[in-house]
């Protein structure tokens, strides 16, 4: 390596990976207190995991923390494409994390990341720029139709004709941001424009909130009289890194029937439409025929969105070559091998899959085709500013 890694928390060398981390750095750090290392390779642990628990050392004089691990443990990607993690203190009267005093060039929105050789480290530098971005109101024209959907992170699914994706239609997940009105509505405007007959919500069913100054939204209200809604409440961490467990799969399962069952179009989303909806419609995006560099693409415009929310693909990747056995990204059928994985884990079988495909496929009566430009084709002056 080209840079000293021990700055960043860790060293590596030769093929060892060890955690590192030096008391002097965080003066908050009691005696009395342990350290631990948790990321996204753990599942953000915070609750004392004895694996994850360092080693206390003197080195030349100074106290300093060291855990080992293998580093085929700990490349799983974050938010970022990279390992990210974190140091918290720990002990029987107190946990809290340990923060930065000198923001280290391999932070990343309040993470550590693990970066083996520099040309990482000036990917991370670019990530960064792109990275955490809240958009206001003036940063939209909202009578061009690229900037109506990307607020409202409304678009359809790659590869499909009546599955859309985006923000929740009613919950409130950005109520102190002044695009959190405009985008909820542009999330209604567009589920009636496309005719939207059946809603798929992967993040359980909430109730309007008036405290957070909710309103009810008239089409889930009908969708909902008809029984033409699914809610199943899917956890961020299973869609990403375990993918392959049964729980995810049953979910996939549940999804797939609903579909066949009831009508389309379709919407789909969680609260944000990132994270459990990013995974489930680059699923079905793959069952449908969509490329990995459309699904890709689709997968990380949700930055688009504004909302401080970044999502590197390699994370969907990580996730998708989990459920799979195979990298998505250098797959020659992408739409064989997920429909391979429907079959062997009986979530549908080959009549009704390819009566999924068709259903997805059928193209929905629209009101007004030019309302929404999900390609990201700017006609305003904020094309500069995207």
């Amino acid at each position: 390596m080209q840079f000293d890694s021990r700055k960043y928390g860790y060293k590596f060398d030769k093929g060892k990976f060890e955690f590192y981390c030096c008391k002097e750095e965080y003066p908050e750090l009691l005696d009395s207190e342990s350290v631990y290392v948790t990321g996204t390779f753990n599942g953000w642990l915070n609750t004392g995991d004895s694996d994850w628990l360092m080693t206390r050392k003197n080195e030349k004089g100074k106290t300093v923390f060291v855990l080992e691990k293998n580093l085929e443990n700990i490349l799983v990607p974050g938010n970022s494409g990279y390992p990210e993690f974190k140091f918290f203190g720990l002990s029987e009267n107190s946990c809290h994390l340990l923060a930065e005093k000198i923001e280290t060039p391999n932070v990343f929105l309040g993470n550590k990341l693990i970066l083996l050789n520099e040309y990482e480290l000036e990917d991370a530098e670019k990530l960064k720029k792109r990275s955490g971005i809240f958009k206001e109101m003036e940063d939209f024209d909202l009578s061009c139709p690229a900037c109506r959907s990307e607020i409202s992170n409304f678009r359809r699914a790659p590869g499909t004709k009546a599955l859309f994706r985006g923000y929740h239609p009613y919950k409130k997940s950005r109520g102190w941001m002044d695009t959190e009105n405009d985008r909820i509505q542009l999330v209604r405007k567009g589920m009636e424009l496309y005719g939207v007959k059946s809603d798929i919500t992967l993040c359980g069913y909430e109730a309007v909130s008036s405290l957070a100054e909710e309103t009810p939204c008239e089409i889930i209200e009908e969708i909902e009289k008809k029984n033409n809604r699914l809610c199943v409440n899917i956890d961020y961490n299973l869609v990403y890194f375990h993918s392959d467990a049964a729980e995810y799969l049953n979910a996939l399962q549940k999804i797939s029937h609903f579909m066949l069952e009831h009508p389309g179009p379709f919407y789909i989303h969680c609260r944000l439409g990132s994270d459990r909806t990013g995974v489930t419609v680059a699923v079905f995006s793959a069952l449908c025929g969509a490329s990995w560099k459309e699904i890709a693409e689709d997968y990380e415009k949700t930055s688009n969105c504004g909302i401080g929310e970044f999502r590197n693909r390699r994370l969907l990747q990580y996730s998708l070559k989990k459920l799979t056995g195979f990298d998505p990204s250098g797959s020659k059928n992408l739409a064989h091998l997920m429909q391979s994985v429907f079959i062997k884990e009986n979530i549908l079988n080959s009549k009704e899959i390819e009566a999924l495909i068709k259903k997805l496929n059928t193209e929905p009566r629209k009101k007004e085709t030019d309302f929404f430009d999900f390609s990201g084709n700017h006609i305003c002056a904020k094309k500069s500013a995207n």
